[in-house]
């Protein structure tokens, strides 16, 4: 019984971190507009600023239409 306990346990738990896109999916533009703040600085970002990922869309920029990879990994 403690196995079964311990299972249900993992599987509600996984549930409350699902993954919103998958590869290929569009981000919606209220997601695009929303502020990430910088970890690590890269070319035009320091560290603290605010990315919006409207930034890279070409209908919102002024058309520099960009195709960009996000990985996020977590070491613990």
């Amino acid at each position: 019984m403690k196995k079964v306990g311990i299972g249900i346990f993992f599987t509600l738990f996984s549930l409350t971190f699902t993954q919103t896109y998958c590869t290929g999916d569009q981000i919606s533009l209220e997601h695009q507009n929303s502020p990430l703040v910088v970890g690590a600085g890269f070319e035009d970002y320091s560290e603290g600023d605010n990315l919006y990922l409207s930034d890279f869309n070409g209908d919102l920029n002024g058309g520099s239409y960009s195709i960009i990879f996000i990985e996020m990994s977590a070491s613990w």
